[in-house]
């Protein structure tokens, strides 16, 4: 009687624990340092091993990383948001794989499947959050001219807050949903889906290759394609092991 009660609290809190890692990881994306820890690849791992599930991380991390690796967030560009995405994803996976026996990409593959739009949903709400950030800048540049620079430090501290906080509210929800509505369905999935669904896990990141061999015309994309195809293959590698 107590036990899907028991199975919700668990989800909520794996929820919470992956928004808040998943929230400051979202800040490495251009608001702090950039050191390319918010790279699915990353991101998605990092999360997967909090969560205690090492190999959904990077399952999903390889999926998202591939698929919009020639579409980086540079200058004024907001591409679609893969580092909330492959965090939600690893995330979803994570709790899912612990309440049924579908294999690894095939969980993983249904788990992308439904967080999908978490890649738009997240370019809206950096689109937003910009704005926000302009205003801040904006206060914090006219105290700089009125020679208040101890204020200014605030004003860094609010656009910080304000990042994380919009990534945090968004990953939340979804994540906790997700994870109760996939636990359900997942096993209901009749066995011989599973390695069908195996099968559309290793497509995804064959359209991303696709579309990465369609730029090759310069040494920086060829360079991003062997690194994508190295860390695809490391992330298979592991996944395997």
């Amino acid at each position: 009687m107590h036990e899907p009660v028991t199975l919700w609290y668990v989800m909520l809190e794996k929820a919470l624990i992956a928004s808040a890692v998943g929230g400051l990881i979202w800040l490495d994306r251009y608001q702090v340092f950039q050191f390319m820890i918010s790279r699915p690849i990353v991101g998605a791992t990092v999360v997967g091993a909090i969560l205690g599930d090492l190999s959904a991380g990077i399952a999903s991390g390889v999926l998202f990383e591939l698929l919009w690796l020639r579409r980086p967030p540079v200058g004024g560009f907001i591409a679609p948001d893969v580092t909330l995405a492959s965090v939600a994803t690893a995330a979803v996976s994570a709790c899912v794989r612990s309440a049924t026996d579908l294999g690894l990409t095939a969980v993983v593959f249904v788990c992308f499947l439904f967080l999908l739009p978490v890649c738009f949903a997240g370019r809206k709400m950096d689109e937003r959050l910009r704005l926000g950030l302009g205003k801040i800048s904006r206060s914090a540049a006219k105290l700089q001219t009125d020679g208040r620079d101890a204020v200014v430090w605030l004003h860094i501290g609010a656009g910080l807050a304000l990042g994380f906080s919009l990534a945090f509210l968004l990953l939340a929800p979804v994540i906790y949903i997700g994870a109760v509505v996939l636990s359900r369905l997942a096993p209901l999935i009749p066995p011989i889906l599973d390695r069908a669904l195996s099968f559309g896990y290793f497509s995804v990141p064959l359209v991303g290759i696709a579309d990465l061999l369609l730029g090759l015309e310069d040494k920086e994309t060829i360079v991003l394609f062997a690194l994508g195809f190295l860390v695809a293959l490391g992330g298979a590698l592991i996944i395997h092991s």
